[in-house]
């Protein structure tokens, strides 16, 4: 057990006397009886106790105060809710929950109880419930506590939303020191959010602010000292940082951002800095009592140092006192992170195939095991075990079959922060490595709505609606490789070429589907063989090579269409006789075949098209009857469509390839909602072709697709037609006006 007692008589750093009222209550219960009763005064004393440990983040004492506190009045929700705040600080959700459910079981509507519910899914990281239950507790009782959680959630969620709930508060509520705390820290992301690095200064200015008007809030000088650090002003850091220690010598917040300045900075010279943080340790267990997070602290701030002994000496103390606490729990990951870190240490030294390393993926999986057989204190940390233990797995020759099987099933129960591996790689690994395939496909079918909202969560991190919606094609594109692959190799090879063909279809870069699809192809061809269609079947080879073609175009590297195109020529060909003359002019028939294609795409009586006149950006007027003996290529687009986005770089070469050409026209026409979203991204990106702005012309002309490109010949006939992504668009694009230059 940890000590809580033995610096009863020190100075928490926060007002009244934690250490007397603790040895009077446990005197007073030490016998079993029933807790001694308490005044209105008292109890309210004790809310404002808590309130002080928030504000001097001195949650060590808080919580073991806390806990002594509702042990006497277990049915006063605003103390729980205080107390629960205090667990928040230690970081122990299932607390949390206990704390709000013992509160909801009292009355399901109580204000205080939604309050710790929502810091309970909070510090889950659930930010959809947490939303819910804080808004729930603001409209029932619009407390600043409350407002305070409540811009908390939306700043993580949704800034914009924050900014606005922030300046709808009363002027006595906008004053409260957290939600003053919170102006600031949106101040700090406007910089990235709204893309102006004023921000920063409004932040730091808000910051002062706080400082002055709260004089006793550590924030104030915390916040303050590590602007400091970060630029290097020590002589700045200091006396913030001695302010600080003075309000709260006991909290391990404040002590661990002190080590870090000595020891990281050039305050001190670096012989003197060892000592200098081990004294501010020694105040700091002084000045409060042994708790996990106090040495978890300082067994961090060790391994710093360099100093493993003395780190794993502070971390053996966690685990004999709380085995199957948070803190042990990630003693616990951090020993298979070590682990997992002397995996690429020896791959690099020795070699994928060397015995060192094989060795150390072994030692990785029986650590990962001997986690996952441990009394955790709750699932958080699951999901890394588990994607850890995968990628040690999957790098085993042979992969073992079950307990990869096993990792793969662990991520798909836990992991959500990399949902790309959990429900794309790792399932199709599953395939590849295992009796599976369907499982595999069942996983990916169960994980699209989480892989969308993680998707959607990200949202805002895209310049433009096209990029999103790019994202969103590569995300379904892996969902139906994934179930098609699955198809294929259960024996279901038109399914799967169905389902891999519809992968194709949103995502043509996809060079995983390409070399699944010249599989599916590759099958088919044997099939039509033993059926003795032999033409078929070197049609369906025809396409396999196709496909492994493009594929290996896609990316260079690693990239199994490149060992599919190898086997597949020795197959036709009896030997790899020639290989490297073939391999070598890929590009070149890879161009003809394409160039084939489309010239035998033409529009049979093409008609002509709808006539416009739009406007330029810069409000030029452009009239189609002026293209007139002229070759034009009519671009549709928008920067929320992705496909258009991905091949804008290739279309600026296009334009610039024929801008002084005065037998060719091209423009481009967006339908974007407003101009400055397209001046944005011609700017952001160094575009200057022509954009015309859609009036509705869109809809006239019956453009339904995109992107859509119109190649019309001098008469005003369209002659091709483009709809979709080309992904080597200037080739293709200039192909089809030098066959109408030809005529």
């Amino acid at each position: 057990m940890f000590d809580r007692s033995r610096h009863s008589s020190r100075r928490l750093g926060f007002p009244g006397a934690l250490a007397a009222f603790s040895c009077a209550f446990l005197a007073a219960c030490g016998d079993g009886s029933a807790p001694a009763a308490y005044t209105a005064e008292e109890l309210e004393a004790a809310k404002a106790e808590l309130r002080d440990h928030a504000r001097l983040r001195t949650f060590e004492a808080g919580k073991l105060f806390g806990e002594e506190w509702v042990a006497r009045a277990p049915h006063d929700a605003e103390l729980r809710g205080l107390y629960a705040y205090q667990l928040v600080g230690w970081r122990q959700s299932k607390e949390v929950h206990e704390q709000a459910d013992a509160i909801l079981a009292d009355d399901p509507r109580d204000p205080w109880g939604l309050y710790a519910k929502a810091y309970a899914h909070y510090v889950d990281n659930n930010m959809g419930p947490a939303l819910e239950s804080v808004r729930e507790a603001w409209e029932a009782s619009p407390q600043p506590e409350f407002a305070f959680l409540y811009l908390r959630v939306l700043n993580r969620d949704d800034f914009e939303t924050a900014w606005a709930f922030l300046e709808s508060l009363d002027e006595e509520t906008r004053g409260w020191p957290e939600v003053l705390r919170m102006r600031a820290e949106l101040e700090s992301q406007a910089r990235y959010r709204r893309e102006d690095p004023t921000w920063a200064d409004s932040s730091r200015a808000t910051w002062a602010v706080f400082k002055e008007e709260f004089p006793d809030h550590v924030l104030g000088y915390t916040r303050l000292a590590n602007e400091a650090f970060q630029a290097r002003r020590m002589d700045e850091w200091t006396p913030l940082m001695e302010a600080a220690l003075e309000l709260a010598p006991g909290s391990s917040e404040v002590r661990s951002q002190h080590w870090r300045g000595l020891w990281m900075s050039d305050l001190l010279p670096e012989e003197e800095r060892r000592a200098a943080v081990e004294a501010s340790m020694a105040a700091f267990r002084e000045a409060g009592p042994e708790t996990p997070p106090g040495l978890y602290a300082m067994a961090t701030m060790y391994r710093e140092m360099e100093d493993e002994e003395r780190a794993a000496e502070l971390e053996a103390r966690i685990v004999a006192g709380d085995p199957t606490g948070n803190h042990a729990s990630l003693i616990y990951l951090a020993q298979i992170r070590a682990e997992n870190d002397r995996i690429s240490e020896l791959r690099e030294a020795h070699g994928e195939d060397s015995p060192e390393h094989r060795a150390q993926l072994e030692i990785v999986r029986d650590a990962v095991h001997e986690y996952l057989e441990r009394p955790l204190y709750d699932d958080t940390y699951l999901g890394t075990a588990y994607i850890t233990l995968y990628f040690a797995l999957s790098s085993m020759d042979p992969v073992p079959v079950e307990d990869f099987a096993d990792a793969v099933r662990g991520l798909a129960a836990h992991e959500r922060l990399n949902p790309h591996i959990t429900f794309g790689t790792a399932p199709r690994a599953l395939i590849d490595h295992t009796p599976y395939a369907m499982e595999a496909a069942d996983i990916v079918r169960e994980g699209v709505p989480i892989m969308l909202e993680r998707l959607n969560e990200s949202r805002d991190f895209f310049d433009t609606e096209g990029e999103y919606d790019q994202a969103l094609r590569s995300s379904l594109s892996g969902i139906y490789d994934v179930i098609g692959w699955a198809y294929f190799k259960t024996g279901r090879a038109e399914d799967g070429r169905h389902t891999l063909e519809r992968a194709l279809a949103i995502a043509e870069d996809n060079r995983d589907v390409r070399y699944h699809l010249g599989q599916v192809y590759e099958q088919l061809a044997a099939e039509a063989e033993e059926e003795g269609a032999a033409e078929a079947g070197t049609a369906w080879l025809d396409q396999a090579e196709d496909s492994y073609i493009a594929g290996f175009g896609a990316s260079r590297g690693t990239n199994p269409n490149e060992a599919a195109l190898e086997a597949l020529y020795e197959s036709r060909n009896g030997s790899r006789e020639g290989i490297d003359e073939y391999l070598a002019t890929l590009d070149e028939r890879d161009r003809i075949r394409r160039r084939e294609r489309i010239l035998e795409s033409r529009v049979e009586a093409g008609g002509t098209y709808e006539p416009f006149v739009l406007a330029r950006l810069d409000g030029e007027m452009v009239d189609s009857a002026d293209l007139e003996g002229k070759i034009a290529v009519l671009h549709f687009w928008g920067t929320w469509c992705g496909p258009c986005i991905v091949e804008m770089p290739e279309y600026q070469k296009f334009d610039e390839r024929y801008r002084d050409d005065p037998e060719v026209a091209v423009i481009s026409i967006s339908n974007d909602r407003s101009t400055d979203v397209i001046e944005e991204y011609l700017g952001k990106n160094n575009f200057d072709f022509t954009v015309l702005v859609d009036d509705g012309y869109v809809d006239r002309a019956g453009v339904s697709a995109w992107p859509t490109t119109w190649f019309v010949d001098r008469e005003g006939g369209v002659q091709f037609v483009k709809i979709g992504t080309a992904l080597k668009l200037d080739e293709e694009f200039s192909w089809r006006v030098e066959a109408l230059r030809e005529e």
